[in-house]
């Protein structure tokens, strides 16, 4: 067990960039978030906000985590164990200054080491990971940067399906159901699953809406409710994830355009209706 101070503990720092993180992150809980518990989710999301100051490192205690997430400690530990099993984090044994053990740091992981994983897997386990999550269920935050996304290369010629991974597919692989201009305005930021996902998001609002006009004369307001959305996580105002924000503000000018189709006493009855189902 190595004696750390803040020097030390720096050397350990796993991402260049807070957005590297939110990126590893996004691709943790894109293959395993349907097979990670409830409290396991906090604990990955408690860490996650905490890696910040040294990007990558938390140093919290797990008595800290479990009053912050409102989980037991042994919950905590058992979250973090199947956390670390998983490669989504690294623990690192600690001693304080007179010799005694310390909190243990704990090492987000880069999201390639999880693609060596993955590529390790029996076919059973591999369908079972990727299976599509509920547009519900979905985490985080995403918010990649545009050189990232650059970075990726296409999917080779010939190359396997089940060896492509989902950031290898571009924009252009979408399919048309998605509008060519929120493409356009979400490509920036996101891959295309990515995207993919988000515009499930405005499908189920327009649905849960149930908006006379059809989807395609309300794309600027998606797009408008996109770029709220950005602007609010660049601020840091969403605390929650990023998909769930964007389906609650896209929603809202749904309804906004609902109010409009209906007198306000109908709108009213709508509106009750709605949340009672």
């Amino acid at each position: 067990m190595e004696k750390f101070n803040y020097e030390s503990i720096k050397t350990y720092q796993t991402f260049t960039s807070i957005e590297e993180m939110d990126h590893a992150i996004r691709g943790f809980l894109y293959i395993y978030k349907s097979t990670l518990s409830d409290g396991t989710l906090k604990v990955l999301r408690f860490i996650w906000r905490h890696s910040v100051k040294v990007i990558g490192v938390s140093f919290a205690k797990y008595n800290t985590i479990a009053a912050e997430t409102e989980l037991s400690r042994r919950t905590v530990i058992r979250a973090i164990n199947k956390l670390e099993e998983l490669g989504i984090l690294k623990k690192v044994p600690t001693a304080r200054m007179n010799g005694k053990q310390g909190v243990n740091l704990l090492l987000l992981q880069p999201f390639e080491s999880i693609c060596d994983v993955k590529n390790n897997m029996s076919p059973q386990d591999d369908t079972r990971s990727v299976t599509p999550i509920k547009a519900e269920n979905k985490q985080s935050s995403l918010c990649e940067n545009k050189q990232k996304r650059n970075d990726v290369r296409p999917a080779e010629k010939n190359q396997p399906l089940e060896n492509i991974s989902y950031q290898s597919i571009d924009e252009t692989y979408l399919p048309e159901s998605v509008h060519k201009d929120f493409i356009q305005a979400a490509k920036p930021f996101f891959h295309a699953m990515d995207i993919y996902h988000l515009w499930n998001r405005v499908l189920i609002a327009y649905k849960k809406s149930k908006l006379e006009q059809p989807l395609a004369n309300l794309v600027e307001t998606v797009i408008q409710a996109f770029k709220q959305t950005i602007f609010m996580k660049k601020i840091g105002k969403i605390h929650s994830t990023f998909e769930g924000y964007f389906y609650g503000v896209v929603y809202a000018g749904f309804l906004a355009e609902k109010r409009s189709e209906f007198g306000h006493s109908e709108f009213n009855t709508f509106r009750e209706m709605i949340r009672s189902q």
